[in-house]
């Protein structure tokens, strides 16, 4: 050894980078925004056997769509309507039957259909809107 002195190796202090590290992730949690999704809210009804009474109002079925046709086959009340006459039924029914809207629908229906159907019933005043299932066999 010349000198009598000992190298010391270098080291990094990693303290400054730690901090702004550390602010940087201050920084992001303050300025990100959290937007609530527009949904629709839906109450599902309590687990257990299906009901066998008949419901009370519009029952709408939607079958699923056939190959080239990306709408499926709607039944309302027993009588098979398309979408431009649909609005014309909602505002001839009964205002006992315009309480609530029940729809039926297969897998495989496309959910732009269902909320067309969803927003005629609107316009013809139907302020309740139901999901129903298609009871299956064992």
């Amino acid at each position: 050894m010349r000198g009598g002195r000992r190298r010391r190796a270098p080291t990094l202090n990693m303290a400054p980078l730690i901090d702004c590290v550390f602010l940087l992730l201050i920084f992001f949690m303050v300025s990100t925004t959290f937007a609530p999704m527009p949904g629709i809210r839906v109450k599902l009804p309590p687990p257990g056997r299906p009901s066998s009474s008949k419901p009370k109002g519009l029952v709408l079925r939607i079958a699923d769509p056939e190959p080239g046709n990306p709408y499926g086959l709607m039944i309302l009340n027993d009588q098979v309507v398309d979408m431009p006459t649909l609005f014309s039924k909602f505002i001839e029914a009964p205002p006992t039957m315009k309480k609530m809207l029940i729809i039926q629908s297969g897998r495989q229906v496309l959910h732009q259909q269902i909320v067309e159907v969803m927003d005629l019933a609107k316009r013809a005043g139907i302020d309740k809107i139901g999901f129903a299932m298609v009871a299956r066999g064992p």
